[in-house]
């Protein structure tokens, strides 16, 4: 039996949260505690514990289905799509917790005032925070750029999504 310890009650031991408060229930491994993510918390959202003296972080980044969020960027003519963008840039600065970041509708203005071009920076730039939250040395950026040159930005942002969903898992 895990026991909670937020509120103390008791729990299964296949639990990963409490069933009493919803905080996390942190299992022991030889090296330390394990890394526990989920979208069960109501509206999304999941908790992290990075080490064994690092605090629990509530993160407010849920995982989005990918085919319905390009299906509705296409039915909408793009207006989801300029929310999907404003989620992500949020979501991704969260999660690698980088507070001096434009937010996301900063960067849907500038987007649209330069008309495009500050899309570009932005997908590089977003690969770069991809690959440092996902603890991968890939070249994300640069093709996040190159899709965004040849006008398959809603790729590279499926992509970023697919990086926040794997990362929550």
């Amino acid at each position: 039996m895990k026991m909670c310890g937020h509120c103390g009650s008791g729990n299964d031991d296949s639990s990963r949260f409490c069933i009493h408060c919803g905080a996390p229930l942190i299992t022991q491994s030889g090296s330390g505690e394990q890394r526990q993510n989920g979208g069960s918390q109501g509206q999304g959202g999941g908790y992290e514990t990075r080490g064994p003296k690092e605090e629990i972080i509530y993160t407010d980044v849920a995982p989005r289905s990918i085919p319905m969020a390009i299906i509705l960027s296409f039915v909408t003519c793009g207006i989801y799509l300029l929310y999907w963008i404003y989620r992500i840039n949020d979501e991704i600065n969260e999660l690698a917790q980088d507070e001096t970041a434009p937010g996301g509708g900063l960067v849907i203005i500038l987007m649209i005032l330069t008309c495009g071009i500050y899309g570009l920076y932005w997908y590089y730039r977003m690969g770069e925070k991809c690959d440092y939250i996902a603890q991968t040395k890939s070249s994300s950026n640069v093709l996040y750029l190159v899709l965004g040159i040849f006008g398959l930005g809603i790729v590279s942002v499926a992509l970023m999504q697919d990086t926040i969903n794997r990362v929550l898992e």
